[in-house]
């Protein structure tokens, strides 16, 4: 019984100093915050004068002054050929017609699967994109400044492309094929002010552990004599330590190799680049910004030494025909073709190939519409360089990016945004949810996606990510 008033003493003193760290937090000059109560403060002006029109009291949770991120993990893949609804047609014809389909089993094939082979030949892309981030470690000083730890970041990045010339064998040429490439960094991020600007940096140590461009030529021109069709390709797959094996089916080589060479790894094959970020508060009701990700520092990308090569070529040549020799018996048809099989090597590259991470910059902003940070758009406009996919006639890597999204923030608890946004070669219309009890977060967003802006709504791809956030 005596212990009761004890732990009743204890529960009031614990409360009383969680409400002095001022979890709710009240700024007068901050009218963006929301969740209005019915306290009314007075105002005074600089002058010690006091004001008849007194601030209202808000409720906001503060931002975490500590904070460690953990299990972050965001999964992505799409191709503009095959979507979710040409495939999934008869589980939907089976619920709209399930009393007659039990009447008659035969009924279920009479609405199959339809897959329309054109939407391939109009030519085909494949992306895959994997980012994991197992730690995170920030310290944030009252929002004026703050610094953090990343280690051990991983992004894993795949394509597939063939254009719709080479796939309908049109007059043209073009480079295509496969690209992907595993980075691993680490890196720290920091922020500050300088008058009303607020500035990120993330300078990052990076290293490739696997690359590879697309680099299949196609060639294809017609003449007076005849056609010519030619296929060359000279694809490299490089690596941070030497595959020797694996083109045999052996992985334990390579990753003993790995583990054998990590110093050596260390002091030839990384890499530094760097983030900025700079936001300005225009006005109340608008922020200007811009991002840029992966800026190469001059002189200091990756290198990497080892690679397979895997070369060859196939081609058709019509104006070595001589009509006159084949009426007489003479030549044969099989000049015209020429093939040269597919030769596969080990190599070393004394140099390296420098190797710089994806590159991109976009300019965004923060609108709200009805004067608070309760509702806010935010469209996006500005580019990626990227070489792991293939260079373009006019614009060589580069390719625009940009959207809207529209984000609801109900006093740093619960944020869920709504998006439609073109990245990385792709349309993505995503929704992400975060819950923020401020001792911890929980992030977790969904999104279809397709190269193709229609069949993003139809189930072409998805994605998914998730992750977790401790601290106070």
């Amino acid at each position: 019984m005596k212990k009761r008033p004890v732990l009743l003493i204890l529960f009031l003193t614990a409360l009383s100093i969680w409400a002095q760290d001022d979890a709710f937090e009240f700024n007068p000059a901050d009218d963006r915050s929301f969740f209005e109560s019915d306290i009314w403060e007075p105002k005074y002006t600089e002058d010690g004068e006091y004001q008849e029109t007194p601030a209202k009291k808000k409720f906001r949770f503060k931002n975490r002054m500590v904070e460690l991120s953990v299990a972050n993990v965001s999964v992505n893949a799409s191709n503009d050929f095959i979507a979710a609804k040409d495939i999934l047609r008869n589980p939907f014809y089976m619920l709209g017609n399930i009393k007659n389909i039990q009447q008659d089993p035969r009924l279920i094939y009479n609405d199959p699967a339809v897959i329309n082979i054109d939407d391939f030949f109009s030519g085909f892309m494949f992306n895959s994109s994997t980012a994991i981030k197992p730690f995170s470690l920030n310290f944030n000083w009252k929002d004026n400044w703050g610094v953090g730890l990343d280690i051990g970041h991983i992004d894993i990045l795949g394509n597939v492309t063939i254009p719709e010339r080479v796939l309908r064998l049109k007059e043209a040429e073009e480079t295509f094929g496969v690209g992907g490439a595993v980075f691993a960094d680490a890196g720290i991020p920091v922020f500050f002010h300088y008058n009303d600007f607020k500035i990120k940096l993330r300078p990052a140590v990076y290293v490739p552990v696997v690359y590879a461009e697309p680099n299949i030529s196609y060639s294809y021109k017609t003449g007076p004599d005849g056609m010519r069709l030619e296929v060359d390709y000279d694809m490299r797959f490089y690596s941070v330590v030497n595959m020797e094996g694996i083109d045999k089916g052996e992985t334990d080589p390579a990753l003993q190799a790995l583990q054998n060479n990590y110093w050596n790894i260390l002091r030839n094959n990384l890499g530094y680049d760097f983030g900025l970020g700079v936001e300005y508060p225009w006005d109340y009701w608008l922020d200007l910004g811009v991002d840029i990700v992966n800026i190469p520092v001059p002189f200091a990308a990756a290198k990497l030494n080892h690679y397979i090569q895997l070369r060859g070529s196939a081609s058709v040549d019509t104006s070595t025909i001589n009509l006159i020799d084949l009426m007489n018996g003479e030549g044969s048809l099989d000049d015209i073709f020429d093939y040269n099989g597919p030769t596969l090597y080990r190599r070393y590259d004394q140099e390296g190939k420098a190797i710089y991470r994806p590159f991109k910059m976009l300019f965004y902003a923060s609108y709200r519409p009805f004067d608070t940070i309760f509702l806010s758009f935010i469209p996006s406009l500005g580019f990626s360089i990227n070489t792991l996919y293939p260079k373009r006639e006019v614009t060589g890597y580069a390719w625009l990016e940009g959207g809207l999204s529209a984000r609801l923030d109900l006093a740093n608890i619960f944020i869920p945004t709504l998006g439609i946004n073109y990245n990385d070669r792709r349309w993505i219309n995503s929704i992400d949810l975060i819950l923020n009890l401020r001792a911890f977060e929980v992030n977790f967003g969904l999104s279809f996606q397709s190269p193709n802006f229609i069949k993003s709504w139809q189930g072409a791809g998805a994605g998914v990510n998730f992750g977790l956030k401790f601290g106070w």
